[in-house]
């Protein structure tokens, strides 16, 4: 439960300014995606109405991240077609959130630019498990990911603003005390980042499946997950979580605490996982890191602006 003394409200109402809505673009190939019967001239015009997102749209595609050992992409329709649509939507939401991860350190353990590498990382990640496991959402995951922790940035946003230092406090206090920067959350009685990430996703309109994974991220237990009732997406919320926990342990980027509660057997079991197959996965996530560190560099050089 959310403590009775934070008015979220209020806080998201705060933060507006500081966190840019997502581009119309993101939400007009949401909705051409949504149809099963989509063409590709339909995801074309949407992409091609903005000259500057297929730009980066191209680049993107034409990285080892993306494109792996296929022919260099030239085109929008060559680059949907290499990439798919659900992809290329991804695409479009990493560039777009990418901006949002953008602000100075505030000191020299923690950076915005740090927690960016942590999500890409468990974007990744998830996408791997999901692939495991032989998931057809695959890329949904990859979304899930991406902007689990979407409440920290608006939390060290809120700092900004405020010119106050909660986030780093909390972040401190994980440090410190060897505990997840949830668990200092709730210590310190701060705003929660689930919380408020989930708010932040329902302003942007986001699928519930972000807006569960987004907001339970931290709960291993579905039976406590309000109002997330398909099994889908109770398994994507676990799948995030393991996603979360095996990034962490390899410690690609930073995303303000070091010590990841480690899944438990449950929660593996509901995923048909054994121990031997989470070292296998683990395996598989170092070598998608390495691709995603490419990506990383891709866009920390300014190829995204």
């Amino acid at each position: 439960m959310e403590s009775n003394s934070i008015n979220y409200e209020y806080l998201v109402n705060q933060i507006q300014r500081n966190l840019p809505t997502l581009p119309t673009i993101v939400n007009e190939l949401t909705n051409v995606l949504q149809n099963p019967d989509a063409s590709t001239f339909a995801v074309e015009d949407v992409m091609t109405a903005d000259q500057s997102m297929t730009m980066k749209i191209l680049r993107v595609a034409n990285t080892s991240f993306y494109r792996g050992n296929r022919e260099r992409v030239t085109d929008a329709n060559e680059a949907i077609g290499t990439l798919g649509f659900e992809k290329i939507r991804n695409v479009v939401l990493t560039t777009s959130v990418f901006k949002m991860f953008s602000g100075p350190s505030a000191e020299e353990k923690f950076s915005l630019e740090g927690l960016w590498k942590h999500c890409l990382g468990v974007a990744s990640a998830s996408r791997c498990i999901a692939n495991y496991l032989g998931k057809s959402w695959h890329e949904r995951a990859y979304t899930c990911g991406l902007v689990h922790d979407i409440g920290k940035v608006a939390r060290f946003k809120l700092d900004e603003s405020e010119e106050s230092e909660d986030f780093i406090r909390d972040s401190q206090t994980s440090l410190d005390k060897k505990i997840n920067f949830f668990k200092s959350e709730l210590i310190n009685q701060s705003p929660r980042h689930d919380y408020l990430g989930f708010l932040i996703c329902k302003n942007w309109g986001l699928s519930n499946y972000v807006e569960g994974v987004v907001r339970w991220h931290h709960e291993p237990n579905p039976e406590n997950r309000q109002k997330v009732t398909s099994e889908d997406a109770n398994e994507l919320i676990d799948l995030v979580i393991l996603a979360n926990w095996a990034v962490n342990v390899q410690k690609f980027g930073f995303s303000g605490h070091e010590n990841p509660d480690t899944p438990s057997d449950a929660l593996l079991s509901r995923l048909n996982l054994h121990n031997t197959q989470v070292d296998q996965i683990q395996t598989d996530i170092e070598n998608e890191l390495k691709m995603t560190e490419d990506f990383c560099d891709l866009l920390d050089n300014g190829t995204m602006s």
